[in-house]
């Protein structure tokens, strides 16, 4: 297995993740948070904010942007021996075209969502990927390519067992 599968494998099973964003106060510095994450049919993460949190300002005067995303650890496991991934790019609002099947994939994976999903101060955001960093514990990691990660998605389907 690749790591662009591999990579692909902790998008799928990912609920959560941070999300880091360029801080206007103090600014410069790196600000991350936790959020809700879905994956649509291309690997893009896709979230749901409010337009008064503070990453949702930070993306309005920076798109950039990274997502990590960590395979789920049991109590006794060691954290940094797990798989992980990072993905960094451009996070920026859903154009309203896309806003529909945007919708239906994060409402798919948190339905709980639907209570707040169309107040309006709620909008949907896509992290467009950049780059991406896989690490399969310790020693185990690499740079992957964004045509590599989305082709891998496309080989494999969009639901498989994550595999060592």
């Amino acid at each position: 297995m690749s790591n662009a599968e591999r990579c692909r494998n902790l998008a799928a099973q990912a609920k959560s993740a941070t999300l880091a964003t360029l801080a206007r106060d103090p600014a410069g510095f790196p600000y991350a948070s936790l959020v809700a994450v879905a994956f649509d049919g291309a690997g893009r993460p896709i979230l749901l904010l409010s337009e008064l949190a503070e990453h949702t300002g930070n993306l309005h005067a920076h798109s950039e942007a990274s997502i990590l995303v960590a395979e789920a650890a049991s109590p006794d496991a060691d954290p940094l021996a797990l798989g992980r991934l990072t993905i960094l790019g451009p996070c920026l609002r859903v154009p309203d075209a896309d806003r529909a099947s945007v919708r239906e994939t994060f409402l798919r994976e948190h339905p709980a969502s639907a209570q707040y999903v169309d107040f309006r101060d709620f909008a949907f955001y896509r992290l467009e990927p950049a780059a991406l960093r896989y690490v399969g514990g310790f020693g185990r990691m690499s740079w992957v390519g964004p045509d590599e990660y989305r082709i891998a998605a496309r080989q494999l389907g969009e639901n498989f067992a994550m595999t060592k």
